[in-house]
């Protein structure tokens, strides 16, 4: 149960194009539906346990009968259950200390018990052990939703709801594969997508377990989700049944776009959000393509530098009488440096903010800080060689924390993220960050940051996981919050480390997409989230391709009762590669600055455009 202290998280949470308290009852409903639709699939693979209730030589009496989903031949595991285990700061029972002892063979199913053969002659087995079928991992595919209604149900996010929900099950998982995608591809609809040869050919594209074919019809004025569940190995039909739901997710009406609009001024949201929130004061071009750009007071005067690097260039802005305007520029070798992110702050504690690159070298890691000397024009490395990213996030009430995470050898990210110190004249490791336990998922320092959302002084985990959707983790690790909308999106790579193949040639690693900041921000009274959106082309259709057409900045107010998004920034074309919040140094207002690339071609040159806003109060 959630407390009230946490009530924050109590109501399902959607990030979509309605208001947010219609968007909250609608999701609600919804996920009660696949919540039972989860619930009838699980019913078709329960997990069997038990307990010895008697044992002669390597011969087990077990609790275990006719009815249950056990047979002569399955084998179960025999554990010895010790301690209880209890959480340290809850105090509530998590569970009870396990070894295991071996397996069992069930050699006959009674009425009343069944018998096995215990496997390990020199372990002794006691009355009272328990026994439990082994951990199975299903997986499940998922087909376009067919939508026989007239009412204007979103496949989309029924879609995503339903991948949702079958990955939240600790049994479950939903593999990263596009399934509409793989069969317009190959011409198929879901009669000839379950022949023989096509499941073949899904075999060589994807490792599941089972298909699962969903479909909406309307019913006496209700809203009827039907779904059918089929073998991957046969085509078999395994299940299917149907689920009164009268709320699912819709489709948003369009807003009609004013002919006055300009080619820069496209709205792509219509949700409810404060008019005037963001005032557009100005822009402009720059002829490279900017990677990244952190703000800070690099040389401890007091005011504000922007600090901008492209691939190989360090180059430093004041931002006055809204034009940008260049003072130092710090250029490295081309062919060597690959920078992939800046990120600025007084870790040191002189006073004048480090510059913290993230660069790449060949496929390794080559990172190195430089800080400006008092009146010097021109930044001195302060460590070099670094094989480390770096990030800075700046938590609610706290100071900014840099963290650094390792590359792997074969991945680009390897092992947890820590918080970096300097102590005795040197940059330390500190603590490792407490991040989710989430099974099979390595969570990077990008697109991600942690603060403290209600108040129980313990830090929760916002991040944008690698399907670009916006998930939030309470600091006792469970999700509590996943978009249904795309978020971050960015169409960059970062492919840092080798693997060989089954050949033996060396190759570049398995690339990640970067993701971009995300900031907290507070105004007044209010607290806020702001996030990237890079609009990708064709939609939720398309989640795995990468095609960015235009970006917009997004921001998230935040309440007891959840997210709701009060603004979007208008669509500009390109893709999002930065932005900032800076305090307006005339007025209580803050500035938002906002970088965006366009490609000129396939294979033109880059430019950048920064776009520039008051935010008032």
């Amino acid at each position: 149960m959630i407390i009230k202290k946490i009530l924050f998280f109590s109501i399902a949470f959607s990030l979509a194009l309605f208001s947010s308290t219609a968007l909250f009852a609608q999701q609600g409903e919804s996920d009660a539906g696949l919540d039972r639709l989860v619930g009838q699939i699980e019913s078709l693979f329960p997990p069997v346990e038990g307990y010895v209730i008697a044992v002669a030589g390597n011969i087990l009496t077990l609790d275990l009968k006719q009815g249950q989903a056990i047979k002569a031949g399955d084998s179960l595991k025999v554990i010895r259950y010790g301690e209880d285990i209890v959480h340290p700061v809850t105090k509530k029972k998590v569970g009870r200390k396990e070894t295991d002892l071996g397996n069992v063979e069930i050699t006959e199913v009674r009425k009343d018990f069944s018998l096995g053969r215990f496997n390990a002659p020199d372990v002794t087995v006691q009355e009272g052990d328990g026994v439990r079928s082994p951990f199975q991992k299903l997986s499940f595919i998922i087909a376009p939703p067919n939508i026989e209604t007239k009412e204007r149900v979103d496949p989309d996010r029924l879609l995503l709801n339903l991948e949702g929900r079958l990955n939240r099950h600790p049994r479950f998982e939903v593999p990263s594969f596009n399934l509409g995608v793989w069969m317009l591809k190959n011409g198929l609809d879901q009669e000839t997508m379950l022949k023989p040869d096509s499941l073949e050919n899904l075999a060589g594209n994807v490792l599941a377990d089972y298909i699962l074919v969903p479909k909406v019809r309307s019913l006496k004025n209700k809203m009827v989700l039907s779904y059918q569940l089929y073998s991957t190995l046969d085509g078999t039909l395994k299940k299917q049944a149907e689920i009164l739901s009268d709320q699912l997710p819709i489709t948003p009406r369009v807003a009609k776009r004013s002919p006055r609009d300009s080619e820069e001024s496209v709205q792509g949201s219509f949700a409810p959000q404060r008019d005037g929130l963001f005032k557009f004061t100005g822009k402009q071009e720059f002829p490279f393509a900017i990677v990244d750009f952190d703000i800070g007071d690099i040389n401890g005067d007091g005011n504000k530098e922007i600090v901008v690097i492209d691939r190989t260039r360090i180059i430093i802005y004041k931002y006055e009488n809204n034009q940008f305007k260049r003072i130092a520029q710090v250029k490295t070798p081309k062919g060597r440096n690959y920078f992939l992110g800046v990120d600025v702050g007084d870790i040191n504690g002189n006073g004048r903010d480090e510059i913290f690159i993230t660069n790449q070298n060949g496929s390794e890691l080559d990172s190195f800080v430089v800080e400006f000397l008092p009146g010097s024009k021109a930044p001195k490395h302060i460590w070099k060689n670094v094989k480390r990213y770096f990030r800075i996030v700046h938590p609610f009430d706290s100071k900014p924390t840099l963290l650094s995470q390792n590359p792997g050898f074969q991945d680009p990210f390897n092992g947890p993220i820590k918080t970096l110190q300097y102590n005795n004249n040197q940059y330390t490791e500190g603590r490792e960050l407490e991040m989710p336990a989430v099974y099979g998922t390595e969570f990077i320092l990008y697109g991600m940051t942690q603060t403290d959302l209600n108040d129980n002084g313990l830090p929760d985990t916002i991040l944008l996981d690698k399907e670009y959707h916006l998930r939030v983790y309470s600091a006792k690790g469970r999700m509590v919050v996943k978009s249904s909308d795309y978020y971050g999106h960015d169409p960059r790579e970062i492919d840092i480390g080798v693997k060989e193949d089954v050949a033996g040639i060396v190759t570049q690693g398995e690339p990640v997409r970067f993701r971009g900041r995300l900031e907290l921000v507070k105004m007044n009274k209010g607290q806020y989230l702001l996030l990237p959106r890079n609009h990708m082309f064709g939609g939720g259709v398309f989640a795995k391709t990468v095609i960015v057409e235009n970006c917009s900045l997004v921001v998230l107010g935040i309440t007891r009762e959840g997210f709701e998004k009060v603004f979007e920034t208008k669509k500009q074309r390109g893709y999002l590669s930065a932005y900032q919040v800076m305090d307006s140094p005339n007025s209580s207002n803050k500035q938002v600055h906002v970088a965006t690339v366009v490609k000129a071609g396939l294979l033109g040159k880059e430019s950048s455009v920064i776009y520039t806003y008051d935010w008032q109060n």
